[in-house]
């Protein structure tokens, strides 16, 4: 950064990122503070560690010894602390562009798709702290060996950043590696259709450093298209391209993938004549991929990959992403960030293939109404696999709401024609708010079952309580 700060204000300082940012302040001797709406356990761990927290916004809030102000995507400029720091002439940026000028010049692996981006940084940060490459990582979810949850802090030259699409935020970065997981139509509050994100993606290339590498998955036929069109402008600038995946057609594949006592094991397999076998004691297809991306990509930067390996075997997941957070009396209650349509459907055929046998009960909570509306059509067969559901009203993200006439309600309606149309019968039920959704869930709860809690607002506060 050109123009180290003095002391930074944070606004909505209790998001999972924006946490990320005080925490990387505080460590650099730098002046923080911040304020959100209301109170959480980020904002709680924030003034444990010496950041001051006002809850409220107020124009009052914003130091006197403050010379920059970082705000949240979420924080609109008529914000009365963005309006005092507009007042005074202070400088603003968002918590990205933020980041992107502070780690300017340093080697950035930046994680990037639809789904699994947390998992995905989480599981390079591990793969790359096996090979004694101490980076520095920061996800937008808790880390269970990290001791700042969402942040490491490491000496080495490799900066692991999660990079979010929403806002187009990763394009505050140039990276040296890149991670394509997945592209999937998602924030239709800011891409309007498919062709808006593919062009966000198609720019974000463009933002890799020459000599980089860009890791791609061969299984997603977006990204494998979208890399089609643009490999000869990405090989021009020296920059390699491997991709991953199931397929045949991949540099790097997952095979042989086997789901047994609570693991799962695969064979790693990059075209050199020995196979790797490894193993995650996390499920999901999905995370098997996920693992296999982040492979790719240590592999891809000169690192052997099987002295990577092991971290795998020792990877527990990560908060709100197939959190088991209680294992009582033979029922399982596991929390995840679950909100787009595929995200659910993966989520729920996870634990299907990872506790074969048992009742898989589903409480959901829909994110941002206008993603619920059009995406809903993908909403309603997205829970097919569920032995029962219930389903909490959508929860309204401040910052974003527009006015949408929608309910969970009228997705309880589809999803209830949706099973009468293929003969099922099951018990579908709408909560007006969690604490309801708690309530069915005790009531539902039996010997056996798998609860999932799932969605990326506050239903998650209820799962420890099932």
């Amino acid at each position: 950064m050109e123009q180290v700060p003095k002391h930074v204000h944070l606004v909505g300082i209790g998001g999972i990122n924006m946490s990320a940012v005080a925490k990387l302040l505080k460590r650099a001797g730098i002046g923080v503070s911040g304020s959100d709406t209301k109170a959480s356990e980020l904002t709680d761990e924030l003034e444990a560690m010496g950041v001051p927290v006002k809850i409220g916004q107020d124009k009052a809030n914003v130091p006197s010894a403050c010379d920059l102000l970082v705000y949240s995507s979420a924080v609109p400029a008529s914000n009365p602390e963005r309006l005092e720091a507009t007042r005074r002439g202070l400088d603003q940026l968002n918590n990205f562009q933020f980041l992107g000028r502070w780690f300017a010049g340093r080697r950035i692996l930046l994680v990037t798709g639809t789904h699994g981006k947390s998992t995905t940084t989480a599981m390079l940060g591990n793969l790359l702290e096996e090979t004694h490459q101490d980076p520095t990582v920061i996800v937008g979810s808790r880390v269970p060996t990290y001791p700042l949850g969402n942040i490491r802090f490491g000496e080495g030259e490799l900066v692991v950043i999660e990079g979010d699409e929403y806002a187009k935020h990763f394009l505050e970065f140039e990276p040296y590696g890149l991670i394509i997981n997945n592209i999937e139509l998602d924030h239709t509050d800011i891409f309007p259709d498919m062709d808006a994100l593919l062009e966000t993606f198609r720019e974000l290339l463009t933002h890799v450093r020459g000599g980089g590498v860009v890791i791609a998955n061969a299984d997603d036929a977006r990204v494998s298209t979208l890399i089609g069109r643009e490999r000869a402008e990405l090989e021009e600038r020296g920059i390699r391209i491997r991709t991953f995946g199931f397929g045949s057609h991949a540099d790097c594949r997952v095979e042989d993938l086997q789901v047994k006592e609570e693991k799962q094991t695969f064979t790693y397999r990059d075209g050199s004549p020995r196979a790797i076998r490894a193993e995650l004691p996390i499920p999901g297809r999905m995370n098997a991929l996920n693992a296999t991306g982040a492979l790719t990509l240590v592999g891809s930067i000169g690192i052997p990959v099987q002295d990577a390996v092991p971290a795998l075997s020792k990877f527990q997941g990560i908060w709100r992403r197939f959190e088991v957070v209680s294992d009582k009396k033979d029922v399982i209650v596991v929390s995840d960030y679950a909100h787009h349509p595929t995200a659910v459907a993966m989520t729920i055929d996870a634990a299907r293939t990872f506790y074969p046998g048992r009742r898989v009960v589903v409480c959901f909570q829909p994110h941002h109404r206008r993603r619920t509306k059009d995406l809903f059509l993908d909403f309603v067969p997205a829970f097919d696999r569920a032995d029962q559901l219930v389903l909490s009203e959508i929860y309204d993200v401040a910052g974003r709401e527009d006015g949408e006439e929608i309910s969970s309600r009228d997705l309880q309606d589809a999803i209830l024609r949706h099973d009468a149309d293929r003969g099922m019968q099951r018990s579908v039920e709408y909560a007006p708010d969690p604490e309801e959704a708690l309530t069915v869930l005790k009531r539902w709860k039996r010997e056996g079952d798998i609860i999932l809690v799932m969605g990326a607002g506050d239903i998650y506060s209820i799962a420890k309580n099932v």
